[in-house]
């Protein structure tokens, strides 16, 4: 027999009744777990709102960081295997004041105050709303290649300009190219707007050249022709014992030399970038307006390259420039002084004045040193107020201007309860020294 039947009537109902809960207990229960879920679910969604904001800063920091990256490694090339200055260089061999517009504006660097907005104008919006005018850059010498290659021999073409064929064999340079890239890599290197340094056997004032095109026969590469055009013409040797003789050149070094330019710039609707930099939310992020860091390639008449352009740093909004400048010197024997020209609020002239472009009287080729100055933001704002400039012009956070009606820059107040309109800011800081420059003292 079980002991339930043993247990009386009231006995077996006290016994259903501490195994069970009331209503009121079920109540209150289920309020705390309430309670203690919301609790938890305002803890995740502030922590997962804290981890996107600082995964966005870190992202604008990378942005930054590839950018400054990608500037230093053409500034360490500024110079090479090419001129600091085309319109002083007395190792030039011909008259660059007859040369295509960009090649008489070859040199080492050259510095545009506040070029990204003169040459971008209506793009810059957002920047301009934070008290930013940013600057552009132009950068000359051979990127594509720190070699020279050895010419077999130069002759006439038949359009009028000249055929450099380049050697094959025993050419290191050559054969560095083509382990870099192949075959395929040729037509980058030696690109069609690119000028072409050469120097001739026994000579040593150097001839420059607009290279139209390059032919390349077999693979591996059997013969690389570099072909220029007829204008500039490649001098003639004669009183002046620099240039090319009447008949086949044989021998010589030659290098491709390009100009860079880096700006800050829209790139919504671009062919290639369009896609990335197309808004998801404006009217939280003001996609609509952001700007990036571009590089592009120049060619001999000054015109942009459109299949070099770069997105190099997202969501740039600011590059500035300074320089460090030496003294002219003509006694070898003393060493030239050296004056650091730093990113200044306003601007310091002295950094435009030395690295204006030499067709308007700059000397570039006493700039010693460039620092460069890269400010990024952050994707979204996250932020209520503004925290102010820094002594050298730099912002610490950025208005996205147009999100609340009435504040449209950095001088408007936020009226109550707007959203957060000011992300934060990346501003990294690079200083490069121009190696290729160095002994310039006397021009």
């Amino acid at each position: 027999m079980s002991t339930s039947f043993l247990l009386s009537a009231p006995a077996r109902r006290r016994q259903r009744r501490a195994r069970a809960f009331t209503l009121v207990e079920l109540i209150v229960a289920l309020a705390a777990g309430l309670s203690v879920a919301a609790a938890a679910f305002l803890l995740a969604k502030g922590a997962t709102r804290s981890f996107q904001e600082e995964a966005r800063l870190s992202s604008a920091h990378l942005s930054a960081t590839l950018g400054l990256g990608r500037i230093a490694a053409d500034l360490q090339r500024a110079g090479l295997l090419s001129t600091p200055n085309a319109q002083k260089d007395p190792a030039i061999c011909g008259a660059p004041l007859t040369w295509p517009e960009g090649m008489r504006r070859l040199a080492g660097v050259t510095v545009r105050r506040q070029g990204s907005v003169i040459d971008h104008a209506g793009e810059l919006d957002q920047s301009l709303a934070n008290g930013f005018r940013p600057d552009s850059i132009v950068i000359g010498g051979s990127s594509g290649a720190a070699d020279q290659f050895p010419v077999r021999l130069i002759q006439q073409g038949a359009g009028g300009g000249h055929d450099v064929y380049l050697q094959i064999t025993g050419s290191g340079a050559m054969q560095r190219a083509l382990a870099r890239g192949g075959v395929d890599a040729l037509p980058g290197l030696f690109r069609a707007g690119r000028i072409l340094r050469i120097v001739m056997p026994g000579q040593t004032r150097y001839l420059y050249g607009v290279i139209a095109g390059v032919d390349v026969a077999g693979d591996p590469p059997l013969e690389v022709v570099v072909h220029l055009a007829p204008s500039p013409p490649l001098p003639l040797k004669g009183d002046a014992q620099c240039g090319l003789g009447l008949g086949a050149n044989v021998g010589g070094l030659a290098a491709p030399v390009s100009r860079v330019r880096y700006d800050i710039r829209r790139l919504l609707g671009h062919d290639r970038y369009g896609d990335l930099v197309a808004p998801i939310s404006p009217a939280v992020t003001g996609d609509e307006g952001r700007t990036e860091l571009v590089r592009v390639e120049l060619d001999a008449d000054n015109n942009e390259i459109p299949e070099t352009l770069e997105l190099v740093a997202e969501y740039a909004v600011d590059l500035k420039i300074g320089v460090s400048v030496a003294t002219a010197v003509n006694n070898p024997a003393v060493d030239p002084v050296v004056t650091r020209h730093p990113i200044a609020l306003p601007d310091d002239p002295a950094v435009y004045n030395h690295a204006a472009e030499v067709t308007d009287g700059g000397t570039p080729e006493r700039i010693r040193a460039v620092s460069v100055r890269l400010t990024t933001r952050a994707r979204a704002p996250d932020r209520g107020g503004d925290l102010g400039k820094a002594p050298d012009g730099r912002k610490r956070r950025f208005l996205v201007p147009g999100l609340v009606p009435g504040v449209n820059d950095d001088n408007d107040d936020p009226p109550p309860g707007a959203p957060p309109l000011y992300a934060r800011l990346r501003t990294l800081y690079l200083d490069v020294a121009l190696p290729n420059q160095a002994g310039v003292n006397s021009w």
